[in-house]
C-alpha cells in the first residue's frame, strides 16, 4: 500500500481571525448562548463568616492512646445534629470532665461492637 498525500484542493482556506463580536452575534443566531460579558465593576466582596461557640460541622480527631488495645485514632465527620448531641452528652456530666475526642471514641467503638455482634449472630 502506498501513501498519497492528501487532497485539500476541497476545502477552502483557513478563514481571517473574526472579532469576538461576530463570533458572539453567529453563535446566539445559531441557538448557542454566549458567555455573559464579563462587568465592568468588580462585585463587593463577601463578608467574613461570623466566628461561632461551636461549629455547625467539623472534624473530631481522637489522638491514639497508648494503653491496651484502644491505640486507634478516630476521625468522625458529622452534621450539625450529631455534632450539638455528641457537645450535650459532653456537658452531660460536668463532673467526670468528659473531652469530646472521648466521647466520639466511646460512641465509634460502641457501634463497632454492636456491628461484631451482628454479624457473628
Amino acid at each position: 500500500m502506498t501513501r498519497s498525500r492528501l487532497d485539500l484542493s476541497e476545502f477552502d482556506d483557513t478563514p481571517p481571525n473574526k472579532d469576538p463580536a461576530k463570533l458572539r452575534e453567529i453563535s446566539d443566531g445559531a441557538g448557542f448562548p454566549s458567555r455573559p460579558a464579563v462587568p465592568a465593576v468588580a462585585a463587593p466582596p463577601v463578608a467574613a463568616p461570623v466566628p461561632q461557640e461551636r461549629p455547625q460541622a467539623g472534624t473530631f480527631q481522637r489522638p491514639p492512646r497508648v494503653t491496651g488495645n484502644r491505640n486507634i485514632a478516630i476521625n468522625v465527620r458529622v452534621d450539625p445534629e450529631t455534632a450539638a448531641r455528641l457537645y450535650a452528652l459532653r456537658d452531660a456530666d460536668p463532673a467526670r470532665k468528659r473531652v469530646l475526642a472521648d466521647v466520639v471514641a466511646d460512641a465509634a467503638l460502641l457501634l463497632y461492637e454492636r456491628e461484631i455482634d451482628g454479624a457473628s449472630q
